[in-house]
């Protein structure tokens, strides 16, 4: 525990930032991965296996990291804590609200929902709907993960792409 609060406080906000921009696209790719290999198996009605469960948990994995990247730098925000100065003015102003708020609130939704649906999924092993199930959850999943990332074309709040 000691040790991680000595890493912890030697990461900044900025390199916390610069981290989860680059880690987005990576997980980015997994879910491109991962919804065609869900896709594919789910149209050939592919038996869901133990060995798909393994895969789904490693692709659950890079979504957690993001997450606990994301907590992180959400503790350590100007703009997260500008939102809770004064959550009244907060509410009015977009990219207070989207960080404060919005972002923070829609991303722990996804990862909660797969999480979810990777344990579920352990109660599909040798069946030919297991694939379905995800497929269904997924596509969902993972609209409201591009809905609230903020894209350099987003009109909910612009940030660089890159970093």
């Amino acid at each position: 525990m000691q040790l991680y609060l000595q890493i912890y406080t030697l990461i900044d906000a900025t390199h916390l930032l610069i981290f989860h921009s680059y880690f987005r696209w990576l997980v980015l790719l997994i879910m491109l991965v991962q919804i065609l290999w869900i896709y594919i198996n789910y149209k050939r009605n592919i038996i869901f296996s133990a060995k798909d469960f393994k895969i789904l948990l490693l692709y659950t994995l890079v979504f957690d990291i993001q997450l606990i990247i994301g907590w992180s730098l959400y503790f350590n925000s100007m703009l997260v804590e500008g939102f809770w100065a004064d959550i009244a003015k907060g509410i009015k102003n977009r990219q207070l609200r989207f960080f404060g708020l919005e972002h923070m609130s829609m991303m722990n939704l996804a990862i909660i929902l797969i999480n979810i649906s990777t344990i579920r999924s352990y109660f599909r092993i040798n069946t030919t709907y297991g694939f379905k199930k995800l497929w269904n959850i997924y596509i969902w999943i993972y609209l409201i993960i591009l809905s609230s990332i903020p894209w350099s074309f987003s009109p909910l709040t612009s940030r660089p792409n890159f970093r």
